[in-house]
C-alpha cells in the first residue's frame, strides 16, 4: 500500500511540473505572438505633469471622432500608451485633460516618444509644448504643414499689397480682382507641386483631406488626389475621403445638396427642402462678421427688388451668442426676409452640407433644389436671379 501511495505521489508530482511547463510554454507564446503583431506604442515624459491625464483620440479632418485610450502621468513623470495595429495609419490627438494643450500627428505601428514640457519664458501663460520623435510618413505630413503656412504667409502678403494698391485707385476694382485669381491660382499650383514628391506617403493625403479640402476649390483638390500612388488611393482610409468628396459635391454648383433641418427666429424648425419650387437665394453671416454685415444692405435690396417676383431668401447666422443675434435684427428692422441659426457658429449643419469655411458667403438654388451659383456678387448676382426667376 506504501509502495502504491509513492508511486503515486511521484506520479502526480510529475504531472503537475508538465502542466506548469505546458501552462509557461503557452504564456511565452501569446507574449511573443503580442509582441510580433504589428501594434503601435507611445512612450512619454511629461516632468510638469505628473498625475494629469492623458488622451488619445483617432482624427478625422482635424475633429474628434472617438477615445482611443487614456493614460495617467506616473510619479516619475512618465506615460504610455500600447496598443494593437490599427490595420492602416491613423491620424490621432495626444491632448493633456482640461487644458487647451494638444498635439495631432500620424501614429504608425511602431514606437513614438514623446516629451511634454512646459515654455518657462512665457511669463504668463506658461503654454506646454509637445516634442515628437515624428515616424517617416508623420514627418512629411508635418513638412507639408509647415511649407503651407509658409506659402500661405507669402499669399497674404501678396493680397494686402493688392487690397491697398486697389484703395490708393493704383489698381481697379476689376484687376484686382483678375490679379487675385492669378494669386490664388499660382498658390495652388506650387502646393499640388509639392505635394506630387510624395505619391506614396499618407502624409500628403491627410494634408490634402485636412487642409486642401477645406480651402482649395474641389477640382484643385481632386487633381492632387489623382497625382497619389494607387496604394494610397485604394486604402480604406481613402474611402472615406472619396464619400466626403462625393457629399461636398452635392453643394457644389450643378449639385442637390442633401436636407437640413435648423431652428427659425421664431423657434420653429425650418428645413432646406421646405423651399423646394422656389427659387432660393441662402446669405450665411454672423454678427460678428464686419464683412458680413456691410454685405447686408445690398442683400436686403435684392429681396426688396425680387421677392414680390418669387425670390425667397434666407438668412443663416453662425453666431453663437442669442442674444447679439436676436438684437441686431430687432434693431435693423430692414432685414425682413426668413432668419435661423443654430447657435453653433460653423458646426451649424448648413456649414457640412455646403461646406463653407469663411463667410459672408452665399448660395442660390434653383426651384428643383439644384445649386445655380456660389458667392456670386452685384450684377453677376441679380442676372442669375433673373434667369432662374424667368424674367426680362
Amino acid at each position: 500500500m506504501k509502495v502504491l501511495c509513492k508511486k503515486l505521489k511521484i506520479t502526480f508530482n510529475t504531472i503537475i511540473k508538465k502542466m506548469k511547463k505546458i501552462l509557461l510554454f503557452l504564456c511565452t507564446s501569446l507574449m511573443l505572438s503580442f509582441s510580433q503583431k504589428p501594434h503601435y506604442t507611445i512612450s512619454g515624459v511629461f516632468k510638469e505633469g505628473i498625475g494629469k491625464k492623458l488622451l488619445l483620440e483617432e482624427l478625422s479632418n482635424l475633429r474628434v471622432v472617438k477615445i482611443i485610450d487614456s493614460a495617467r502621468v506616473d510619479s516619475h513623470g512618465n506615460f504610455s500608451f500600447k496598443g494593437p495595429s490599427f490595420g492602416e495609419i491613423k491620424e490621432v490627438r495626444l491632448s493633456i485633460v482640461g487644458t487647451k494643450y494638444r498635439e495631432d500627428f500620424i501614429l504608425e505601428d511602431t514606437i513614438v516618444n514623446v516629451t511634454i514640457w512646459q515654455d518657462s519664458i512665457s511669463k504668463v501663460n506658461k503654454p506646454f509644448k509637445f516634442d515628437i520623435d515624428r515616424s517617416k510618413e508623420d514627418a512629411v505630413y508635418a513638412k507639408l504643414k509647415r511649407n503651407y503656412k509658409e506659402r500661405r504667409t507669402v499669399w497674404g502678403l501678396a493680397t494686402n499689397r493688392l487690397v491697398v494698391a486697389n484703395k490708393n485707385n493704383e489698381l481697379s476694382d476689376d484687376e484686382l480682382a483678375k490679379a487675385r485669381q492669378k494669386l490664388d491660382e499660382d498658390f495652388i499650383e506650387e502646393v499640388i507641386d509639392t505635394l506630387s514628391n510624395y505619391p506614396n506617403s499618407y502624409g500628403t493625403y491627410f494634408y490634402i483631406k485636412n487642409y486642401m479640402l477645406r480651402f482649395d476649390p474641389l477640382p484643385s483638390v481632386e487633381k492632387a488626389f489623382s497625382n497619389l500612388s494607387p496604394q494610397i488611393k485604394d486604402s480604406k482610409e481613402a474611402k472615406v475621403f472619396k464619400m466626403e468628396v462625393e457629399e461636398i459635391k452635392r453643394g457644389m454648383v450643378g449639385g442637390s445638396p442633401d436636407n437640413f433641418s435648423i431652428t427659425s427666429l421664431d423657434g420653429s424648425e425650418i428645413s432646406l427642402h421646405q423651399y423646394r419650387g422656389k427659387v432660393l437665394l441662402i446669405d450665411f453671416w454672423a454678427t460678428w462678421c464686419g464683412p458680413c454685415i456691410v454685405a447686408m444692405p445690398h442683400i436686403g435690396e435684392i429681396h426688396e427688388k425680387f421677392g414680390p417676383q418669387g425670390l425667397e431668401v434666407l438668412g443663416i447666422s453662425y453666431d453663437k451668442d442669442e442674444a447679439k443675434w436676436r438684437d441686431f435684427l430687432k434693431k435693423n428692422e430692414y432685414i425682413k426676409w426668413d432668419q435661423a441659426s443654430s447657435l453653433k457658429e460653423f458646426r451649424c449643419p448648413s456649414a457640412k452640407v455646403f461646406s463653407i469655411t469663411m463667410i459672408p458667403a452665399t448660395i442660390l438654388i434653383d426651384k428643383n433644389g439644384v445649386v445655380q451659383g456660389r458667392n456670386l456678387k452685384g450684377a453677376e448676382l441679380e442676372e442669375k436671379i433673373k434667369e432662374l426667376l424667368v424674367l426680362d
